[in-house]
């Protein structure tokens, strides 16, 4: 029931939820947010965007007449290292679609009101700069990233001292009264649509043990809705330092440099900083605040490196002197990794100092854009001791010619206890969805052993189990692994698309029946989205545009150009009476389909 004064407001909101609006949100950055979020779907949400308008009008008229409920969102918690974990969110893409319409309508009056043009987050709109790894950043604009290092590269030759710090658990303790008093101060927004903004933010956040909203807590999502609020919290800041004596100043979202000419105002400004701060109930990292000499500086930044390996990448970016450029990338990445005994990096390694880790990442990147590699030995070390670096070495790993080896380590690692977070499984699943591997018994049985693990350490875990033993395991085993586990699944809308993901590879099967009769038990609509596409696919007597072109396309940033979603439809593409008319190419455009053993068994 609404008050009588909502009626109102209702003009407002329908023109913040404009379907056209609504329509360019999630074609130009909700579809690509939502695939930067650690949990991938089973067809990649393609029936949304096959009946995108009725979500659409659906969304709008929810909202407009006061009745739109946000969904239960998933949490999920990454590890940063020694155990300590990040809590991250993982909402509905509805809800993500709400979240980034109410953002953007405020986005650019927070951005013409900015104090600072030295703050250089932005967010990315789903663009990323050529041959630019996602994995290995965190989040905004790559090209926001990039004038922030160019800045602080500039000013810490320029100051004899350079303050560094950020912002103590940031998100964590952001209020949303004071976001709301900010927002409201700099945007000239309805105050209905700043209600909703903050009810659904209210909604998001962790309230455990059926404890009382604390209006207290940003979610951390993978989304820039949300970032581009926190960078509104930092506005402050911004001012203090543009209207103090300091000489120069960048900030990327928390992470904030300022250069000064003397130890007595590198202090003095840390100061004021925190006492800005601490007037919304925020402090600075004392653990990372550090008033650095400029040579301090210059080697905390990396500088010399990054400029050689800005040199080296105009090469490999031209294809021009690859193997002058292997060569040296080698040197250098033997040389910065100073290995120690147990193989790892070395105590005066500059991959564990500073800006090191974002050297590791970038010389990792342009070794195998170069054509080369590390040793598989190297990347399992990172896996197993350094959590941050962890996605992006399963990534490079799932290239290895080793893959059986590679992945009897891993599951040492999964019974050892090595992974205490759930985007560990997530990340090892990834690697045993892409790699390539012999089929030999001692394979499917580590397959059988990580899903029985996985499933069994959470709801993230179970999810992966899913996707991995439709690879590797026999269907009665898959069936085996839905049955237990129907009840978490029926009221997960996760899980549920998940499990019916896994309709191509029982369509057309002697175990058709059994897996037919658990989706009726299952009762979920969402499952039946998934089922209804996949199955559409496997009977229809012609395919859109949009379904050709996505058929035919191949992946390259994958060891074998296939993402693992695209081969749960492919199958059902495959087993279509008229596949021959409707996919003539298709095992010419995707060849691994039948020369890889594992997903040559699902039915290709």
């Amino acid at each position: 029931m609404q008050s009588p004064k909502f009626q109102f407001l209702k003009s407002d909101i329908q023109d913040v939820f404009d379907v056209k609006l609504l329509r360019e949100e999630w074609k130009k950055r909700t579809k690509p947010q939502i695939r930067k979020q650690l949990v991938f779907d089973a067809i990649e949400y393609r029936d949304i965007d096959q009946d995108l308008t009725r979500l659409l009008h659906r969304v709008r008229r929810e909202v407009s007449e006061g009745n739109y409920v946000v969904r239960m969102p998933k949490r999920y918690l990454t590890e940063k290292s020694r155990g300590l974990c990040r809590q991250m969110t993982l909402i509905h893409p509805r809800d993500l679609l709400v979240l980034e319409r109410l953002s953007r309508s405020v986005y650019f009056e927070l951005k013409r009101k900015a104090p600072s043009k030295s703050a250089f987050f932005e967010p990315d709109d789903g663009k990323f700069a050529k041959g630019f790894k996602q994995s290995d950043f965190e989040y905004g604009s790559f090209a926001s990233w990039k004038k922030f290092q160019k800045s602080i590269f500039g000013f810490a030759k320029e100051n004899d001292f350079i303050v560094i710090t950020d912002v103590a658990n940031f998100y964590d303790f952001i209020n949303f009264q004071h976001l709301r008093n900010i927002v409201s101060s700099l945007a000239d927004i309805r105050e209905s649509t700043l209600d909703l903004l903050i009810h659904v933010l209210n909604r998001l956040t962790w309230t455990p043990d059926f404890m009382p909203l604390t209006q207290v807590g940003m979610p951390q999502i993978e989304t820039s809705a949300t970032r581009v609020l926190a960078n509104a919290m930092l506005y402050e800041v911004d001012k203090l330092c543009e209207h103090s004596a300091v000489a120069n100043y960048a900030r990327f979202m928390d992470d904030m440099d300022v250069g000064v000419e003397s130890i007595q105002k590198a202090k003095a400004i840390v100061r004021d900083m925190d006492l800005t701060l601490q007037s919304r109930q925020l402090r600075l990292n004392s653990s990372k605040t550090q008033i650095l000499s400029q040579k301090e500086a210059y080697k905390h930044f990396c500088i010399s490196e990054n400029l050689s390996l800005n040199r080296i990448e105009t090469f490999v970016e031209k294809g021009r002197f690859l193997k002058f450029a292997r060569t040296i990338l080698t040197e250098k990445y033997e040389g910065w990794l100073d290995r120690s005994v147990a193989g790892g990096p070395g105590e005066n390694s500059l991959f564990i100092r500073g800006n090191g880790p974002k050297i590791h990442k970038h010389v990792l990147s342009l070794i195998y854009d170069a054509g080369s590699t590390v040793s598989d030995e190297d990347l399992l070390w990172q896996v197993e001791h350094n959590p941050s670096m962890r996605p992006t070495a399963l990534r490079y790993l799932s290239r290895t010619r080793r893959g059986n080896t590679v992945l009897k380590k891993l599951i040492a690692m999964v019974k050892n206890g090595v992974f205490v977070d759930d985007a560990a499984y997530v990340d090892v699943a990834g690697f045993m969805l892409h790699a390539r591997f012999r089929k030999t018994k001692a394979c499917t049985l580590r397959a059988e052993e990580f899903c029985s693990y996985a499933a069994s350490t959470g709801d993230i875990g179970l999810h992966s189990a899913l996707f991995v033993s439709a690879r590797f395991l026999t269907r009665s085993q898959i069936q085996r692994l839905l049955d237990d586990n129907i009840e978490r699944i029926s009221d997960d809308y996760w899980l549920s698309r998940a499990a019916a993901g896994l309709t191509s590879l029982f369509i057309g099967e002697a175990e058709w029946g059994p897996y037919l009769d658990f989706l009726r038990d299952l009762n979920s609509p969402d499952a039946d989205d998934v089922y209804e596409y996949l199955l559409d696919v496997s009977q229809s007597t012609s395919f859109n545009k949009s379904l050709k072109a996505y058929i035919r396309a191949a992946n390259q940033t994958f060891p074998q150009a296939l993402f693992f979603p695209k081969v749960l439809v492919l199958l059902a593409v495959a087993k279509n009476g008229s596949s021959a008319s409707l996919a003539p190419s298709l095992h010419v455009d995707h060849p691994a389909l039948k020369k890889d053993p594992y997903y040559s068994q699902m039915g290709f």
